[in-house]
């Protein structure tokens, strides 16, 4: 069933809702990156892509977390390969790791956690018309909203 632009738009503002409220729950600071046209210096357009918070990891320092609402398909979750390359371009930039908190609609309480540099390599293949990586679920890590984010992040770190 393909959706709406509009569809798109409320599943999207869904899942950072969910992070939001997730990362409100456990007490973690977080700042929500306005994503306007108007807050990207013009030489950085087309080159960078805002991750959408910045998170606050006591004692350690910040990450970037990019939200997607993400259906699986065929045991992958499907990333836009520019989105991919403009947000290694922020890690590059700004020295900070970039995660990707993938929420599939219709599963109330998932979270796919992977990130965003272990997609460089995986072969880019195009899907209605635009270049994405299908990025396999065992890259990811699957984390429960319900339960502690830090947790969830130290699970997901573990694993490479």
């Amino acid at each position: 069933m393909t959706l709406s632009r509009e569809q798109r738009r409320a599943q999207g503002q869904a899942a950072e809702d969910r992070f939001r409220a997730w990362l409100d729950r456990c007490h973690l600071p977080q700042l929500y990156i306005e994503q306007s046209p108007l807050t990207l210096p013009s030489s950085l357009k087309g080159a960078i892509k805002r991750p959408d918070f910045l998170v606050g990891i006591p004692a350690i320092g910040t990450i970037a977390v990019d939200v997607k609402a993400k259906s699986v398909y065929d045991d992958t979750i499907i990333i836009d390969a520019y989105e991919h390359r403009t947000l290694l371009n922020f890690e590059t930039f700004f020295s900070m790791s970039v995660w990707f908190a993938c929420f599939p609609p219709g599963e109330p309480h998932t979270c796919l956690l992977v990130l965003n540099r272990s997609l460089t390599g995986l072969p880019v293949t195009r899907r209605k018309g635009e270049d994405a990586i299908a990025v396999p679920l065992k890259l990811t890590r699957v984390a429960d909203d319900r339960r502690d984010f830090m947790a969830a992040l130290m699970d997901a770190i573990s694993l490479r």
